[in-house]
C-alpha cells in the first residue's frame, strides 16, 4: 500500500487530528465537548451546521457511487465496499455492541434548558455510538482522496468531513466519542475498500463504465 495514498498533508493533518480528538477525550468528562460547542451557538451556525450534516447522511455518497457506476468501475466498486464495510462498522456498534447508548439529549435530560436545540432539527435520544454521519462523511471524503491529486482539494475534503462531525455535536445529536470513532471508521473502510481492489486497478474493463464501453 502507497505510503502516501492520500498525500502527505492529509496523512501529517489526519494524525494531528487524532492525536489532539484523543487527547481531549481523555482528558475532558463525557459530554463537556459538547457543552463547549453548544454554548458558542449563533444564528449563522445554527443555518450552517443545520445544513451542512446532510453532507453525511449517506444520499452524497449515493449520488458518487452512481455517478462512478456510470464512469469508472473500478473507483465504483471500491467505494461500493467501503460503503459496505463502513455500513458494517456502524450497525454493528450502534444496533448491538452500543445500542440504546444515550444521545446528548437524554444524558444532559436535567438541564435541557441551556441547551441551543437547532430549529428544524429532530434530536434523537438513543443510539449515539459511532456517528454514521461522521463515518460517511469520512468514507466519502476519504475515497475522493484517492481521486483527485490536489492537495488542496484533499484538505478541502479533510476539513469539510471534520465539519460535518462537528456539526453532529452542534445539533446535539452525538458525542465527540461518537464523532471520532465514525472518522476511524469512515477511514478504515476506505483503506480496506483500496486494499481489495488496488491489485485490479489496471484491468481494461474495469476503466470503463455504463456509459464508457
Amino acid at each position: 500500500m502507497k505510503a502516501d495514498l492520500f498525500g502527505k498533508p492529509v496523512h501529517w493533518l489526519t494524525a494531528l487530528y487524532f492525536v489532539v480528538g484523543g487527547i481531549l477525550l481523555v482528558s475532558t468528562s463525557h459530554g463537556d465537548l459538547v457543552l463547549w460547542l453548544n454554548d458558542r451557538h449563533s444564528p449563522l451556525a445554527d443555518s450552517f451546521f443545520k445544513y451542512w450534516t446532510y453532507v453525511g447522511d449517506g444520499f452524497l455518497l449515493g449520488l458518487v457511487a452512481l455517478y462512478f457506476l456510470f464512469t469508472h468501475y473500478h473507483r465504483f466498486y471500491t467505494l461500493l465496499i467501503a460503503i459496505v464495510f463502513q455500513t458494517l462498522f456502524v450497525h454493528v456498534f450502534k444496533q448491538w455492541l452500543y445500542a440504546g447508548e444515550p444521545r446528548p439529549k437524554l444524558f444532559f435530560q436535567d438541564e435541557l434548558d441551556r441547551l441551543n436545540f437547532v430549529e428544524g432539527v429532530t434530536v434523537r435520544s438513543y443510539d449515539a455510538f459511532p456517528s454514521g454521519h461522521t463515518a460517511s462523511a469520512f468514507t466519502l471524503a476519504f475515497f475522493l482522496m484517492l481521486v483527485v491529486r490536489s492537495n488542496a482539494l484533499r484538505i478541502a475534503l479533510f476539513i469539510s468531513a471534520i465539519l460535518v462531525g462537528i456539526s453532529r455535536m452542534y445539533i446535539l445529536q452525538h458525542f465527540a466519542r461518537d464523532v471520532y470513532f465514525g472518522s476511524i471508521f469512515g477511514i478504515l473502510s476506505v483503506v480496506i475498500a483500496y486494499a481489495i481492489m488496488a491489485p485490479k486497478s489496471t484491468l481494461p474493463k474495469l476503466q470503463r463504465g455504463l456509459l464508457r464501453r
